[in-house]
């Protein structure tokens, strides 16, 4: 009897056992449908972290976004090192903290939404308001966008953001003027040479890193073209066209060749730097510290005086005919070609006819004004005057 009883109640215990149990199995799915239907919270601008408000891990930092696409330009060896070398600088100085990209993702004011596992959800994938600026190692034409571009012109020009810019930049986005304003110019041509450099603006931060007003360098140096120009730039270091060879030197007429300059665009400060082809540069110490502190410039860290001023080169007062020999088309030479640079220098090269009318066109192509009158005359008179010897 008493068996019969207590077989009774395990089986009532178990019987209860299973109803908790199948209880408990309800009540974790109510749940996860609810939260799987509740939409995230909205996600403050540039936060990140997918709306789940975590903390930011750099909160007292400076915060720089570096971006290398070049999925449809030339990709440099150099790229990864420059990225790496940049990330590292900041860290080591304590300066700022580098998220590194390989694409212009990050380059919105949008948020970012996942896929698969992440459906609907954000990614943790900081946005534009998160950063004080970007360095660009593009090539190509990108793959930004028309909103993206928007919002990176925006970035600079209206909030006051900073932006670096390195080397093949020059021949980025050619098919966007709106970026080549920002940047400063576009790249004519770019050879590789050991030279002289003059530092022209000893006071910016940085441009004495390498010791002196001027110091000889190895790299592929650019050659800008429109919409370059001494009125709109400020140029802190450029080639002493003395020291480069008489090809190189044909490149620009004019003798301007900047390699490192800078701008205010808008609101914000943008950092032009040419260099950066070998790896070798960027291991460089003095061209390290350049780096820093040109990308702490852009950031609003340290302040520098960036008015555009003008070649030193370039004559002041009325023109001068640097002793040309009399003949139809010289005041046309002094005329045009003084609009740049000293008539000495127009000159300082013989060529044939074939030479000479390249090198006006390449002056034209460049801004240089004159009739056509005037460009026949001066083709002339080069040509008679300054032809093969």
């Amino acid at each position: 009897m008493n068996f019969a009883i207590r077989e009774m109640n395990m089986r009532r215990l178990l019987l209860i056992a299973l109803a908790v149990a199948a209880l408990v199995v309800v009540v974790s799915r109510s749940t996860t449908m609810s939260a799987q239907a509740t939409p995230p919270a909205p996600q403050a601008p540039g936060a990140g972290r997918g709306g789940q408000g975590q903390a930011d891990p750099w909160p007292n930092s400076k915060k720089l976004l570096a971006v290398a696409d070049v999925q449809s330009g030339f990709h440099h060896d150099s790229i990864s090192h420059a990225l790496a070398t940049v990330e590292q600088i900041g860290r080591k100085a304590n300066a700022f903290v580098t998220m590194i990209r390989t694409d212009s993702q990050l380059i919105t004011k949008g948020q970012i939404i996942g896929k698969d596992r992440y459906e609907g959800r954000g990614v943790n994938a900081r946005t534009l308001d998160y950063y004080d600026a970007i360095f660009m190692l593009p090539s190509g034409f990108g793959t930004m966008n028309e909103q993206q571009r928007k919002e990176l012109l925006a970035f600079v020009h209206d909030e006051g953001k900073g932006l670096i810019v390195g080397h093949a930049t020059g021949v980025a986005f050619t098919d966007w003027p709106e970026f080549g304003e920002m940047v400063g110019g576009y790249m004519d041509s770019e050879f590789n040479a050991d030279t002289k450099i003059i530092v022209e603006d000893p006071a910016f931060p940085g441009a004495m890193a390498f010791g002196g007003t001027s110091f000889t360098f190895n790299d592929q140096h650019p050659v800008l073209k429109a919409p370059y120009s001494r009125d709109k730039v400020h140029v802190i270091m450029r080639l002493d066209p003395a020291a480069l060879d008489e090809k190189n030197r044909a490149r620009r007429p004019d003798g301007d060749f900047p390699v490192v300059w800078a701008k205010q665009y808008g609101k914000g400060r943008v950092f032009n730097v040419g260099w950066g082809h070998p790896d070798t540069t960027w291991d460089n110490p003095q061209f390290q510290q350049m780096m820093l502190e040109g990308i702490k410039w852009a950031m609003g860290v340290t302040k520098a005086d960036v008015t555009p001023k003008p070649f030193p080169g370039k004559p002041a007062g009325p023109p001068q005919d640097g002793g040309l020999p009399e003949g139809p088309g010289k005041s046309a030479v002094v005329k045009v070609c003084s609009e740049c640079h000293t008539v000495e220098e127009a000159v300082a090269r013989r060529g044939s006819e074939k030479d000479w009318k390249d090198v006006i066109q390449l002056m034209v192509d460049r801004g240089a004004t004159g009739s056509e009158d005037e460009l026949k005359s001066i083709l002339a008179y080069l040509s008679k005057n300054y032809g093969p010897k």
